[in-house]
């Protein structure tokens, strides 16, 4: 959907190393999913929302950070303030925000690295916004997504079909890399 997308919107050039990569990681989730658990439609439905929205972000951050008028700190800090919004009146009414501020371990250590932690997530979405305007919106989405190949090796018996979607990721990055070097003037060839 993300390359789909970075080809409309922004014109992005699709050259056939990096078709042949993409189909290559598809074809071996498909493969795996098809022996993993039994899918339902409601799974289906919500695996396929995750993919739109997911894509539509990313697709979007591309978008906003050339066209909002707000450096790259703001953005990050009101991305990450706007949920707030959305969080803070939810745990009030559930009561949670009240048994935060009266736990005694609050002030702890423990909740000290938690809130470490927040502030390292800060600094890597500011990470992923200066990745993003370097990058394509597609090798964006493709990074972002290699962190379930460990996933996918703890959970899934049919490793080979694994195996074949990371040499599709593989191509991919020596397609990428191939276009962006083009030492013998190949890529007017495959295009």
């Amino acid at each position: 959907m993300t390359a789909t997308g970075d080809f409309i919107i922004y014109g992005a050039s699709v050259d056939l190393l990096v078709i042949a990569a993409l189909s290559m990681m598809l074809a071996g989730a498909v493969m795996a999913a098809t022996n993993s658990a039994e899918i339902t439609h409601v799974c289906f439905f919500w695996m396929l929302a995750n993919c739109v929205f997911t894509s539509g972000y990313v697709l979007y951050l591309k978008y906003a950070t050339k066209s909002v008028r707000l450096s790259k700190f703001d953005m990050v800090f009101y991305n990450n303030m706007l949920h707030s919004l959305f969080l803070f009146p939810i745990s009030v009414m559930n009561g949670e925000f009240k048994t935060f501020m009266s736990t005694p371990a609050l002030h702890s250590m423990e909740y000290v690295m938690i809130g470490f932690a927040g502030l390292a997530g800060f600094f890597q979405n500011l990470a992923s916004l200066n990745c993003i305007i370097q990058i394509s919106p597609t090798t964006y989405a493709l990074i972002g997504s290699l962190n379930y190949v460990a996933v996918a090796f703890i959970g899934s018996s049919d490793l080979e079909f694994i195996y074949f979607s990371l040499m599709g990721g593989i191509l991919y990055i020596v397609a990428k890399t191939f276009i962006l070097l083009d030492p013998f003037g190949m890529n007017d060839l495959l295009a």
